[in-house]
């Protein structure tokens, strides 16, 4: 039985080229500084100060002002020094969330206007 290396080369080739951009696809939270109008962002940070259906969220560079309008009935309930990853879009120098996920895990689903 002839055994044949080249399926494998090819086979592996191509997985070693396909991995970098699977690894790629995972993008990291923006930094408030990098980004401007834009359909959906993800930022992350702390919040530091609670304000109605706002809360300003430090990325540890900068600040910035998150609207989070809670659905009907569902409070969002976040605390100062509470860690959170927001998924939203930039508009008029302030964030607008979609979901807001906590350290935990657990993600909140925020109304949209």
């Amino acid at each position: 039985m002839n055994f044949n290396p080249i399926p494998s080369v090819v086979l592996t080739a191509l997985v070693a080229f396909l991995i970098p951009f699977e690894v790629g696809a995972q993008k990291a939270a923006t930094q408030i500084e990098n980004f401007s109008n834009a359909r959906a962002t993800t930022i992350s940070g702390q919040v530091t100060k609670l304000l109605d259906d706002e809360f300003i969220l430090n990325d540890g560079k900068r600040q910035i002002i998150v609207e989070a309008e809670p659905q009907l009935g569902k409070p969002i309930n976040l605390s100062v020094g509470e860690q959170v990853t927001v998924v939203g879009n930039y508009d008029d120098n302030e964030f607008n969330a979609l979901s807001i996920t906590r350290a935990s895990g657990e993600t909140l689903q925020i109304h949209e206007d």
